[in-house]
């Protein structure tokens, strides 16, 4: 026999080797075994943050000329959120939905530093700094499709894209120095985004899964998207960051964990039932 044609019983192992690799499957995430209910509660709390970028802005009136330059500073604020949660029966392409209602609070700080020139002698006549501050409180309401993606038994990364609604419940501004301001844009007090979400997740319990994961608009509806669903305060576009851990709860019928012990009767064995002993 030639030895080419030996090649493929020399691979055979290989072969049922890699086949035995590819069908290897880690532990559902959600049961699939019908047991576990399909809808659960979950919660996440977080923090938020604005992060923003540098802009510039030159003027030019009769009297004089100048430069304004913005120096955006995120702040940190609270993020809480409470949802539903609805598993898909074939978990193909979405795992889970989920709707959810949040508090978030949306903060940050604008820095600027103008020049003012006479426009005679265009010598410098005066610099000013300034510093305004904003403080945004937003009722969120929002709606998401999830996918699973497991990487090890009982971890997986989660990608999510959804929508969200932010009612505006309150709003504080500050201004210091710099009394000639080129703009006071702020959003409205109903903003509406497409968002996406990436996390990492863990099941800690048969019924207990914790996801950190981050969260960023990416369009917006309202206001008029001009920067992949950033929000301007002032003269600054700022891009909305959440940072959150979600507890999700997986609900099981009762007396799944520990079913009750079925008890059977037992019955005695009969050989021959004609026989009868001698006496």
């Amino acid at each position: 026999m030639k030895r080419w044609n030996l090649l493929p019983l020399a691979m055979l192992p290989v072969l049922l080797s890699a086949q035995g690799l590819m069908e290897r499957k880690h532990p559902d995430i959600f049961p699939l075994d019908g047991k576990m209910r399909r809808s659960g509660f979950f919660f996440a709390p977080g923090i938020t943050y604005t992060l923003g970028e540098k802009s510039e802005y030159h003027y030019g009136p009769v009297d004089g000329y100048g430069n304004i330059w913005f120096e955006p500073h995120g702040r940190f604020g609270p993020y809480l959120e409470a949802g539903w949660f609805l598993a898909t029966r074939d978990p193909i392409i979405l795992d889970y939905w989920d709707a959810s209602v949040a508090f978030k609070q949306l903060s940050g700080e604008e820095r600027s530093h103008g020049e003012v020139y006479n426009g005679w002698t265009q010598t410098l006549d005066r610099w000013e700094d300034g510093r305004s501050t904003f403080t945004d409180q937003f009722l969120a309401f929002s709606l998401n499709a999830n996918k699973l993606l497991n990487v090890a038994d009982y971890r997986f990364f989660q990608f999510s894209l959804g929508a969200n609604v932010d009612w505006r419940l309150s709003a504080s501004r500050e201004w210091e120095g710099l009394p000639y301001r080129v703009g006071l844009a702020e959003p409205p007090d109903l903003i509406a985004q497409a968002h996406v979400k990436v996390g990492f997740g863990f099941k800690l319990t048969q019924r207990h899964l914790l996801i950190p994961a981050i969260e960023t608009p990416f369009y917006s509806i309202a206001p008029k998207d001009v920067g992949f669903g950033q929000l301007t305060w002032f003269n600054t576009p700022y891009r909305p960051l959440i940072l959150s851990v979600r507890l999700m709860y997986l609900r099981y019928p009762k007396g799944f964990d520990c079913p009750k012990p079925t008890r059977t009767k037992r019955k005695s064995k009969v050989v021959n039932p004609t026989f009868e002993p001698k006496r």
